[in-house]
């Protein structure tokens, strides 16, 4: 791993410096809807205070940074109760954008996480990264992603299998494209 990345937690000036970072993880997505997330999630953890010498924020977004203050790696997070494992730091946008040190900006991401997730009283640590990942392609060969292998060598195991459906597709609410108006009222 490389000694000059530093974990930080996003600042608001740097919410379009982090827009590439999040384009890497979901192609397509709007700055605008980037924005807003990163507004929301900053905006929650001001409001719980963290500040010098108290505990992180229970909801944020993690980066990695050079030397030089270039993002990295990024991930949102939220502490939040777990059925089987009590308090749980539960991680979701983990992402990593670097040409020549892929592993190392995932191991200090991983490193982030755990600490994090220590100074924050979890038990757990759940992490749900892209599909990509669990796909055979992925697992073998010249294009073998590290980032799999890094969280296992930092003592993460697969547990779950996550399952989305996405409710704008089957509500009877959603706007019609052809009218820009609702269905059912």
């Amino acid at each position: 791993m490389d000694d000059g990345f530093i974990a930080k937690p996003l600042g608001r000036r740097q919410i379009d410096q982090a827009y590439p970072l999040v384009c890497a993880m979901a192609p397509g997505l709007g700055v605008d809807q980037w924005r807003a997330f990163a507004a929301a999630v900053l905006d929650s953890a001001t409001l719980e205070g963290s500040g010098e010498g108290r505990l992180p924020a229970n909801r944020g977004i993690m980066t990695v940074q050079n030397a030089q203050g270039y993002l990295h790696g990024l991930f949102s997070y939220t502490a939040e109760p777990h059925l089987l494992h009590g308090r749980t730091l539960c991680v979701d946008n983990f992402v990593v954008l670097d040409l020549f040190d892929v592993a190392g900006v995932a191991e200090a991401l991983l490193q982030a996480m755990e600490g994090l997730a220590r100074r924050l009283g979890c038990a757990a640590i759940h992490t749900t990264l892209p599909d990509r990942f669990a796909r055979p392609d992925s697992l073998q060969g010249s294009r073998r992603d590290p980032i799999p292998d890094c969280f296992r060598t930092e003592g993460h195991r697969q547990e779950t299998i996550r399952f989305c459906k996405d409710l704008a597709v089957v509500n009877d609410n959603a706007l019609t494209p052809a009218e820009g108006r609702r269905d059912a009222e």
